[in-house]
């Protein structure tokens, strides 16, 4: 049996606030250049230099798997969080199951990926989004819940 215990001390901060996005349906793109995840936004507050000024940002994606016929090497996909439709804070990839060759464009293991960062906040708003895009020929494709989360903390 295991058992966890928390418990709050003077250097954690009072003030909590989250942030929540998800997916409601089944997402899809084969796009190979980087494209919203449409649901998975939401805007980033200003710093607060006495409640907040950081975001810890966990985008879940438990369930992702591939499909196509890879025009050169494997199949694979890429998702990634973008600040400001500008800067990309975090990315990761996901390749293909092949068999045989190494040519039959097949994938039907299912692959989760999750990616948490740290976002310092600023003096303006800031969107964040996730996306993501196929690589050499690949859809990349979610038909399960996924989420994107922030919790806003006093570093």
């Amino acid at each position: 049996m295991a058992v966890l215990a928390l418990t709050v001390t003077g250097s954690l901060s009072a003030y909590v606030s989250t942030l929540y996005a998800s997916t409601t349906t089944a997402e899809a793109t084969n796009s190979q250049t980087a494209v919203p995840i449409t649901p998975l936004v939401f805007t980033l507050p200003v710093a607060n230099g006495t409640d907040h000024n950081f975001a810890i940002v966990t985008l879940d994606m438990p369930n992702l798997y591939l499909s196509g016929t890879p025009t050169s090497g494997a199949l694979a996909g890429e998702v990634s969080l973008v600040l400001s439709g500008v800067t990309t804070v975090a990315s990761g990839q996901i390749s293909a199951d092949l068999t045989g060759s190494g040519k039959d464009g097949g994938s039907t293991g299912r692959k989760p990926m999750m990616i948490v960062v740290k976002i310092p906040l600023t003096t303006v708003t800031q969107s964040l989004q996730a996306e993501w895009n196929g690589v050499n020929g690949a859809t990349i494709k979610s038909d399960t819940f996924a989420s994107m989360s922030a919790i806003l903390t006093y570093n």
